[in-house]
């Protein structure tokens, strides 16, 4: 089974090493470039934790996550520890869901003050009674120039990964413009957030119960076993 990855580096790599080790045919096009952005405080003062959803995060912040490895760090998913362990940054809990769970473990621990480092496209924030959380930007998904073979690979491909809102409605565009028929093409998502952004008429959409490879891969393979039986 061909799955079609669009992530950008080096993320879209971390994602096909996945698939190939749980036997499905992995087909990369990236078609984001990740920019760092200029961190906007030289510290963490005033804080006591620190959220952290994306390796991506981890990789713009590293120079503030290295001066301030002293707050412990909340992060979701292995591969945001696996760029904070490159580090050398310890990890104080490993969530895997979105970053509403993540502040909540993070408030069960006693921390009042949260500073989540996150994308330009990024989840709403969470909103906990008695606790302030404040976000900082570090980075944003910059699309690049459409691919040539396109529409060749998404149409040979079983179905395609969104990582993003924004990446799904941007691949839902391209397709639109280069006349793609929605009922001929699968979606597997990350959540139904990022269906919604893909818009209607997809021949499927399949959705994980949580945000990760893994959980995706249980609905990749769940969405199969249903249609072979």
């Amino acid at each position: 089974m061909k799955l079609l990855i669009i992530r950008p580096q080096p993320g879209a790599d971390a994602t096909a090493h996945r698939l190939r080790a749980a036997g499905y045919d992995p087909v990369l096009m990236p078609l984001f470039a990740i920019d760092h952005l200029p961190m906007q405080r030289a510290s963490a003062d005033g804080y006591d934790a620190v959220l952290l959803t994306s390796g991506n995060a981890a990789r713009a912040a590293a120079e503030f996550l290295t001066s301030d490895y002293r707050l412990p760090i909340y992060a979701v998913g292995r591969a945001t520890a696996s760029a904070l362990d490159k580090l050398s940054v310890p990890v104080a809990k490993i969530g895997s869901e979105g970053v509403e769970a993540l502040a909540a473990v993070a408030v069960a621990d006693g921390h009042k003050r949260l500073l989540w480092l996150a994308g330009e496209d990024h989840s709403p924030v969470p909103h906990i009674n008695g606790v302030n959380i404040d976000i900082e930007t570090v980075y944003r998904s910059v699309a690049l120039k459409t691919p040539d073979d396109f529409a060749a690979n998404v149409i040979q491909s079983d179905a395609v990964i969104l990582h993003s809102s924004r990446a799904a409605a941007h691949f839902a565009s391209l397709c639109n413009s280069l006349r793609l028929l929605p009922a001929d093409i699968t979606l597997a998502t990350f959540s139904n957030a990022i269906a919604a952004s893909a818009g209607d008429g997809w021949a499927s959409i399949i959705v994980a119960e949580a945000p990760n490879d893994a959980a995706l891969l249980d609905a990749i393979q769940c969405h199969l076993t249903r249609h072979i039986a």
